[in-house]
């Protein structure tokens, strides 16, 4: 009873740990479309969403300065660059959940196996021996355990990276307007950035 107790803890606390959101550290992102040029992006899946919000799903054949070509559902698609808004790729976290699920899991049933109480004799030499190895046993068990849920958690946890953002050219509007009223005169004023 108190075994399933601690496993179900350690279980909930693992499942916690790896589920938790992920903190947003700050991304470069490429101004241009030459900085996209790299071989690197060549053969992802990425996702382009144009100037209208249209968003498109595909694999990159070419990038240029000037265009990006993927191929969506089959067919090769090429946009200009003047028509792309942003371009993101999706990335999943299992071997992430995978790695703290085993190390949460290996350390429950290492624990399991100290805590327990049913070495009441401290004199019997073989008893230190024994825990050992039932602690190896149980990290192996629990460390598998741990490792499965991590990886079922992380695979559904998705982060989206943006790699490249359309440059907005930069507006401000003013507005100045005089109020005018029985008993109140006043002026209105609006800035928009």
């Amino acid at each position: 009873m108190h075994a399933l107790l601690t496993f179900r803890i350690a279980l909930f606390a693992g499942l916690m740990v790896a589920g938790r959101a992920a903190p947003i550290a700050a991304q470069g992102v490429t101004p241009t479309f030459e900085d996209l040029r790299a071989d690197a992006h060549r053969g992802e899946t990425v996702y382009v969403t144009d100037q209208a919000g249209k968003r498109v799903k595909g694999r990159v054949v070419r990038i240029s300065p000037a265009s990006i070509e993927l191929v969506v559902k089959g067919s090769p698609r090429e946009w200009r660059a003047s028509d792309v808004a942003w371009i993101t790729e999706r990335h999943r976290h299992a071997g992430r959940g995978a790695l703290i699920g085993l190390a949460i899991g290996a350390t429950a049933g290492a624990l399991l196996v100290v805590a327990d109480s049913s070495c009441e004799n401290s004199h019997y030499e073989g008893c230190g021996g024994d825990d050992a190895g039932y602690a190896l046993v149980f990290a192996a068990l629990f460390g598998g355990m741990g490792g499965g849920a991590g990886a079922a958690v992380g695979a559904a946890i998705r982060s989206e990276h943006v790699l490249y953002v359309a440059a907005r050219p930069r507006t401000t509007s003013h507005v100045l307007a005089p109020i005018v009223s029985q008993g109140i005169i006043g002026v209105r004023a609006q800035l928009r950035f």
